[in-house]
């Protein structure tokens, strides 16, 4: 079993989730208020985004998912299929693969001796080696990750959103919605919740791209209420 795997794609579900709602929501409602468009306006169009957000970033990830699990049900049905009818074959490929990733031909007949006993863990073993894909991934519920990835969007985006209900000056309620929606990139980018797996470049990345992102169509809304 790989208990690693899903909650992996978990978290990469909440990043990019969480990573789209902060720079859109930020991204908009800069312009909007670059625009000079009043908060009230900005709230009530910024929640409507977030929400159609999260509820579009739901949908894409349940279909990306599902498309995912059946192309995975083909791979396993003719891999299976196949170590009924060209066992050889199989053996053959497993055992190059085997010895490519440096086990010796000794390890390989062991290796090979057992899975041969034991056609489910041979199958389990050939998708894992040949196409690198687990069937443990079946097992996993399919509305987890789309659920990770719409309510991150939509938490994500609420924090660059909440400073335009809870200030008034305009240059105030920018830079606090830019800031936070930096700081929330740059902690998910980088995971600094993961100690282990804590990234710098990535997360001064993401919030260079929200900043950039926010800048520029602060600068349109500019342009925009001189028309």
């Amino acid at each position: 079993m790989h208990p690693h795997i899903p909650a992996r794609q978990i978290m990469d579900r909440i990043v990019l989730g969480g990573s789209d709602g902060a720079i859109e929501c930020v991204a908009m409602t800069a312009a909007l208020n670059g625009a000079g468009v009043g908060f009230g306006t900005i709230l009530i169009a910024g929640f409507a985004f977030a929400m159609a957000g999260g509820i579009s970033m739901f949908f894409s990830t349940y279909l990306s998912r599902r498309s995912e699990l059946d192309s995975l049900k083909i791979d396993i049905a003719r891999e299976k299929l196949e170590i009924e009818t060209e066992p050889e074959e199989e053996k053959a490929e497993l055992q190059g693969l085997l010895l490519a990733e440096g086990y010796n031909e000794g390890e390989v007949d062991v290796i090979l001796g057992r899975l041969v006993k034991n056609k489910e863990l041979w199958l389990r073993e050939q998708l894992r080696h040949e196409l690198r894909v687990h069937t443990e991934d079946l097992e996993s519920d399919p509305l987890v990750r789309p659920l990770s990835a719409g309510a991150a969007f939509f938490l994500m985006a609420l924090i660059a959103l909440a400073p335009y209900g809870l200030v008034e000056a305009q240059v105030v309620g920018l830079s606090l919605s830019v800031g936070l929606a930096l700081t929330a990139l740059f902690a998910l980018s980088s995971r600094v919740f993961v100690p282990k797996h804590f990234n710098l470049v990535a997360g001064l990345e993401s919030a260079l791209v929200g900043a950039v992102a926010a800048g520029a169509l602060y600068a349109m809304g500019l342009v925009i209420s001189t028309l």
